[in-house]
């Protein structure tokens, strides 16, 4: 049923933004049932089943997953989101849809608590099963959703994959948008144009710790180290495309002195050698794209040249802090994901994770300290919590025991330094149990995005067989 369930909400267009139609399903389908139903203006949804039989006295269990998708597709599809619904594939034991993204993401979990709700004859505690929307696009409706209305303390995520393991911490994450005021005021009569390129960038979360170059990074350092010998200037600078991705190239065009033009490209070989050798393990593909041409080339001051040189070098990128307790964990780190050359302005937008409030605030003040030093504005996000690691969760050893119950083999533990919705809900109510586990997915967020149909079914019985083990 688990998967039928499934096909029915991939008929209803649910792009991140576009979840009212899935809302009216979730509420027309509690509805039916007699179960009590919450809606809210961003059109999340909860939905409470009472107890079955002999659970009346357990304490309540929450079930959370998220309505939107990630709206994918190849170009040649004239698949429309907004209207049409997916077209799915079930081949070789996997589910997939034609020439779009699938939806597993987070489809799986809306599946999953739509057949518990509707069958009367599972055994479970009082459940309270909530369905987030525009979790894709930054979390925006767990940030929004009002929990005063939930009992449970005891909360099971299902945006999460794998089947063999279970995630016990996720980071917090806060967004910082520097302005470093500028004003053209010399003419050079050359310009160097430098492209940092070959990176292989990456996701700020899952790939902040593997050493790799961050292109926005690496043309700060470039054009330091030029300051500090020759006379040039900055022209522009432009590189990366979001703040929660690694940079892989970047864009740095420079004005400089006519007698030195040589002098300056023979320097930015020798720096592209040096910086391979750091890279050489981590990042092999790096090199440097170096053009020079005679044009006219406006530039910025000298004194705007060392300030922002200086505040660019500072920026924090990386990991900072890893964890003793999860091997591999990273605890803190921030990406500087995009920097744009405007009119009046060059804008840096970073990003900065940790699910320890102390260690989010240690980078938030580097950063204001460098931008107050060199004549900079910054506007640090709020943010959303993380959800740190709980040695002594319940709920956890339930699970780890009833998967070995079930599979007959130890159940896996995983952290993750991407931010999911669970820390949102940890930072509202702190004394939260929080478990989290779902089945095989490959390429999500991608056309070629496809569930394991095996893996799908054998992970809803592991949710029905825990919530069976949570009699207390």
């Amino acid at each position: 049923m688990i998967l039928e369930f499934f096909k029915q909400i991939s008929k209803i267009p649910r792009a991140s933004f576009q979840e009212e139609k899935i809302a009216d399903y979730l509420v027309d389908f509690a509805s039916t049932r007699n179960l009590e139903v919450i809606r809210d203006e961003l059109n999340n949804v909860i939905i409470k089943k009472p107890a079955s039989e002999d659970y009346q006295e357990a304490a309540p269990v929450i079930l959370q997953g998220h309505t939107d998708m990630v709206a994918e597709k190849n170009k040649d599809s004239d698949h429309n989101f907004e209207t049409d619904p997916l077209t799915l594939i079930e081949e070789d034991g996997w589910l997939s849809a034609d020439n779009t993204t699938l939806g597993a993401d987070d489809g799986v979990a809306v599946a999953y608590m739509l057949a518990i709700l509707d069958d009367t004859s599972l055994k479970h505690p009082p459940l309270e099963c909530v369905f987030t929307v525009q979790e894709e696009v930054g979390l925006i409706g767990a940030v929004e959703l009002d929990v005063s209305s939930l009992k449970g303390r005891r909360l099971i995520g299902l945006d999460s994959s794998g089947e063999h393991q279970t995630t016990i911490s996720s980071t917090g994450g806060s967004r910082a948008y520097v302005t470093f005021p500028i004003r053209y005021e010399k003419t050079y009569k050359n310009r160097i144009t430098v492209k940092v390129k070959g990176l292989k960038g990456g996701h700020s979360g899952q790939d902040i710790d593997q050493e790799r170059g961050n292109a926005i990074k690496i043309a700060g350092e470039l054009f330091y180290n030029l300051l500090q010998e020759y006379e040039v200037a900055l022209h522009l600078i432009d590189g990366g495309l979001k703040e929660n991705a690694i940079p892989r190239e970047a864009e740095l065009i420079l004005g400089v002195k006519s007698d030195q033009v040589q002098a300056v490209l023979e320097e930015l070989k020798l720096l592209e050698e040096k910086l391979k050798t750091v890279y050489l393990i981590s990042d092999s593909g790096f090199y440097l794209e170096i053009a020079h041409e005679q044009k006219d080339t406006y530039t910025l001051g000298y004194d705007q040249n060392n300030r922002i040189a200086n505040l660019w070098y500072l920026m924090p990128y990386g990991y900072f802090h890893k964890s003793f307790v999860i091997e591999g964990l990273t605890l803190s780190s921030c990406n500087i994901g995009t920097i744009r050359t405007e009119e009046n302005a060059i804008n840096i937008a970073l990003s900065i994770r940790s699910p320890q409030p102390y260690l989010m605030n240690k980078t938030r003040n580097a950063i204001k300290i460098a931008c107050d030093a060199f004549g900079a504005e910054v506007e640090l996000t709020d943010g959303y919590p993380g959800w740190d690691y709980d040695p002594n969760s319940r709920l956890r050893e339930t699970l780890l025991e009833t998967y070995k119950e079930l599979y007959n083999t130890d159940m896996q533990l995983e952290a993750t330094h991407g931010g999911l919705e669970l820390g949102i809900f940890k930072g509202k109510l702190p004394d939260l149990d929080i478990v989290a586990f779902g089945p095989i997915m490959h390429d999500i967020h991608t056309p070629q995005e496809r569930l394991d149909i095996g893996s799908f079914k054998r992970t809803y019985q592991l949710l029905v067989n825990l919530l069976e083990n949570l009699r207390n």
